[in-house]
């Protein structure tokens, strides 16, 4: 799930990143290698060289060894849904792929393991399972909703819109896909029409933090400031320790000139060091060199590892004001 990032000048690359998402994918490298289970000749047990394997990431099949063997594809899923329901997520995408060998046509199988992957950030595998799904059920709204997000990732916008309006039309419910259509439009610039996401998303998803500090972004990027601060508290209250929010609400305040909050909201999630380097840079994109020079000065003298970084900012800030003076 994707959020505004913290700085307009870096928006468009921290959103693709965070939308597309943001962080780095996790690669165990492990699959599903040859299975032989035990069991009575007439339970059809699970054949070895899975042809779904490609779809795993996660501990070893050795963990799994014991399991006992199978008698239909509906029971690989009952144990795959209760090991999931107990946040043993390999072993529910373990079980899911066992379901695969004797009900390959199964689109809700392929999407859980979609959904699976897609949590663990292993993202190749979870597109690769969401395209499975849609060949099984072109309108299956999950898989829809999950591929569109993953192309978003991947910065292709056009495609992603496309997927996640079929989404919506095949369930109105999706609320992921409509905080992504937001996102979209407003990288779009069409800002009424991503508060019109937004809007829906929460009539579904009234308490998602997510969806309240995306919306409070939206506001800022047309500079509602009002309304994006409320959005901002109304996500923090829900959530506290929220990151992203308080990275927004900072860069609000310091937008305003109020920093004593501005400063204040940025050390919740950050050092004294970072925020003070943070709201120079705002202060920087804003055009205000003198503040900006204040601010990463501050830098330097809250924590001695700045003094590079400060140096060179307070180098670019004093051009910058030499040659407005020109």
């Amino acid at each position: 799930m994707m959020e505004h990032q913290q700085t307009k000048a870096t928006y468009k690359d921290d959103r693709a990143a965070d939308r597309h998402g943001m962080r780095k994918l996790v690669q165990a490298g492990i699959v599903i290698t040859a299975l032989v289970l035990g069991g009575c000749a007439s339970s059809p047990a699970v054949k070895s060289g899975n042809s779904y394997k490609q779809l795993y990431e996660g501990t070893s099949e050795l963990t799994f060894s014991t399991l006992m063997p199978v008698e239909s594809a509906e029971e690989a899923i009952a144990r795959g849904d209760a090991a999931y329901r107990q946040g043993k997520v390999d072993e529910a995408v373990f079980e899911y792929i066992r379901s695969l060998e004797l009900d390959p046509d199964n689109a809700d199988t392929f999407y859980k393991i979609g959904v699976i992957n897609l949590h663990k950030e292993a993202n190749g595998k979870a597109a690769s399972a969401f395209r499975l799904a849609l060949e099984k059920d072109a309108t299956h709204p999950g898989a829809l909703e999950g591929l569109g997000l993953m192309l978003m990732k991947q910065r292709d916008y056009e495609q992603a819109r496309l997927m996640l309006e079929k989404a919506i039309e095949t369930d109105s419910n999706r609320w992921q896909a409509l905080n992504g259509l937001g996102i979209m439009a407003d990288l779009r610039g069409d800002f009424a029409e991503a508060r019109s996401y937004y809007d829906r998303a929460l009539v579904i998803a009234p308490r998602n933090v997510k969806l309240h500090n995306n919306l409070g972004y939206s506001y800022y990027l047309i500079g509602h400031w009002s309304r994006a601060e409320n959005q901002y508290q109304t996500a923090l209250n829900l959530e506290p320790g929220h990151e992203r929010t308080w990275r927004n609400l900072g860069q609000l305040y310091t937008r305003l000139q109020r920093y004593d909050e501005a400063l204040d909201a940025l050390a919740k999630v950050m050092d004294e060091a970072d925020a003070w380097n943070t709201m120079g840079y705002i202060r920087m994109a804003e055009g205000d060199y003198p503040q900006a020079e204040t601010f990463f000065q501050k830098a330097a003298k809250a924590s001695p590892s700045y003094h590079v970084t400060s140096n060179e900012n307070l180098a670019q800030v004093r051009r910058l004001i030499a040659k407005e003076g020109n």
